[in-house]
């Protein structure tokens, strides 16, 4: 099987600053708390701004060079569930919480992570299921604090297939509780409601058990932070119950404030857009272009990386994705993506070489994994999600 991965047809250049880039940035000097610069930012252009590596980092510096105050980037420290599939929930249902407030409020910033307990601390634990009890003195059961992750606990998963909680195996810390539900369930307990909160106290025999509430600093558009430009003292956990959000300092350095702060801020505008549709790949690409896009070519890493942060947001019946790449055998063997350029930059599986001769047999497309972001080639016939860009 041929690949050509030194020469491209057309010639293309990537600058997220430019015109005609996939991602721009708009710095907008409003003074605003940051949701309402979030939702500026969604009504108005894309989202509050994502910032991925030094190169966007060096962008975002120059878009805002004329401010004289700090600007609200799109992270924020907040609670999230574990099982963050929005299909999971309905209107505000991810926001339920259940937090002791006597005697001592919580979350009181003992950690990131979160427990249901039975007993409160109050010796009113009767070492019997939790949602026997009735209320002891002033203190309910069930309620929720915060505590630091490494510490081990009992815990309880979620199984999506039976759609009901399942108590899980010894006492572990909240990362080894997560991993435990995911291999043999689907997550952590999410809690939707004041119900869902009760039916896990009914099959609870211990005092205290992890559920799938932690705290972690998460941009607008749900991804994950792993590129930081923090000052020297990084922002450590608040001991308030408000949140807190981030932003770029005078020095180009990140800091973080109480979110009800109100500041200048950055907006992006994003030209891809995932389509949580099942389509075979000409259907997607039909599709594409009749709202006057195109299936997506990834022809950088920071393409990829692009692409990688929408596939968070992927169907979760649609374990990969359609990218605009497909094969010639009329050009002998050639990989070209639908925008002309043969394959300049690729991330193949590892194990893509291994595939049987399936070019022979049948006309395949590629599409991208939503577990690795690797590439693999699929039959043209499968239904999955896609992504455009405009």
């Amino acid at each position: 099987m041929e690949r050509i991965t030194c020469m491209c047809l057309l010639l293309t250049a990537v600058v997220s600053s430019s015109a005609g880039a996939p991602r721009q940035y708009h710095f907008v000097n409003q003074n605003l708390n940051w949701t309402e610069a979030q939702r500026y930012c969604r009504e108005n252009h894309t989202d509050l701004v994502t910032i991925s590596d030094i190169q966007e980092q060096n962008d975002i510096e120059q878009a805002i060079k004329s401010s004289s105050d700090r600007v609200w980037i799109g992270l924020k420290n907040t609670w999230i569930w574990s099982l963050s599939d929005p299909a999971f929930y309905t209107e505000h249902e991810s926001q339920f919480r259940n937090w002791d407030t006597k005697p001592h409020q919580q979350p009181n910033g003992d950690g990131d992570c979160v427990y249901l307990d039975c007993g409160n601390g109050q010796n009113s634990w009767n070492g019997q299921n939790c949602g026997n009890g009735q209320n002891s003195g002033n203190y309910l059961k069930g309620q929720w604090h915060d505590v630091d992750c490494s510490s081990t606990r009992h815990f309880i998963c979620y199984n999506g297939s039976s759609k009901g909680f399942v108590s899980g195996q010894g006492e572990k810390n909240w990362t080894e509780a997560q991993k435990y539900c995911r291999q043999y369930h689907t997550d952590l307990a999410r809690v939707r409601n004041q119900s869902e909160n009760q039916q896990i106290q009914k099959i609870t025999t211990v005092k205290q058990v992890w559920i799938g509430l932690h705290r972690l600093w998460v941009w607008s558009d749900n991804s994950t932070s792993t590129f930081t430009h923090w000052q020297s003292n990084r922002p450590t956990t608040s001991n308030t119950n408000h949140d807190d959000c981030a932003l770029i300092d005078r020095q180009g350095r990140w800091t973080d404030e109480d979110c009800s702060n109100q500041r200048p801020f950055v907006c992006y505008d994003d030209k891809l857009v995932l389509i949580r549709e099942n389509k075979t790949w000409t259907e997607a690409l039909r599709h594409c272009r009749n709202m006057d896009m195109d299936l997506v070519s990834v022809d950088s890493e920071q393409m990829q990386r692009w692409v990688k942060i929408l596939l968070m947001k992927a169907s979760a019946s649609s374990t990969h994705v359609w990218l605009g790449l497909r094969h010639s055998s009329i050009l002998g063997g050639v990989w070209y993506w639908v925008n002309g350029q043969t394959v300049c930059y690729d991330q193949w599986a590892s194990d893509y070489d291994k595939e049987p001769n399936i070019l022979v047999k049948m006309k395949v497309w590629v599409a991208i994994q939503t577990r690795d972001n690797h590439w693999i080639s699929r039959p043209e016939t499968e239904e999955i999600n896609f992504i455009c860009i405009k």
